[in-house]
């Protein structure tokens, strides 16, 4: 991109953000090497014994644009929501790579519901996180927990639930 600027006038950088965010272990390289892709500083938040084992801290520093343009792809990197709520199921809720990012897969015992989400980089975050408030009642299927995402958020999601006899 090129940016005529008329004579006299200077151009000024972005000023500077920092945001903070946690990653497993195994993500770290890659965070790194996406942040010195987009000219962004990245610093690691020593161990505290508060913070669990599992987890690594960052910070991450440079313009507003490049910060929120590293957020972004790691975010999409988690890939989609998935909520199981088949009874011993070992998660519950978890995020991973294997479901496209701004899809929810809700699965019970006897069905499975997909929630896309119209428009994800607006949306995603603030569908995932009512979900485990949706599901507080407990012992809904996954079609009830479908029709309470669709009351929530109405035209921002599309909900399709196979037929019955479909994957589970």
């Amino acid at each position: 991109m090129i940016i005529a600027v008329p004579e006299g006038d200077q151009v000024t950088e972005s000023p500077q953000t920092q945001s903070i965010i946690v990653l497993d272990p195994s993500q770290v390289p890659a965070a790194r090497t996406l942040a010195a892709a987009y000219g962004v500083e990245v610093e690691q938040v020593p161990r505290r014994g508060i913070e669990p084992v599992a987890t690594v801290t960052l910070v991450l520093v440079g313009t507003a644009a490049a910060v929120g343009a590293v957020l972004h792809i790691l975010e999409q990197r988690k890939g989609g929501q998935v909520i199981d709520l088949r009874p011993g199921a070992p998660k519950a809720f978890y995020r991973t790579p294997d479901v496209v990012y701004g899809t929810v897969v809700i699965v019970d015992a006897n069905s499975k519901v997909t929630v896309e989400v119209k428009e994800p980089d607006g949306m995603f975050g603030k569908v995932i996180s009512t979900m485990p408030g949706l599901l507080s009642g407990g012992g809904g299927s996954a079609e009830q927990v479908a029709q309470a995402v669709t009351e929530a958020f109405g035209p921002d999601v599309k909900v399709d639930i196979p037929a019955p006899g479909g994957d589970v």
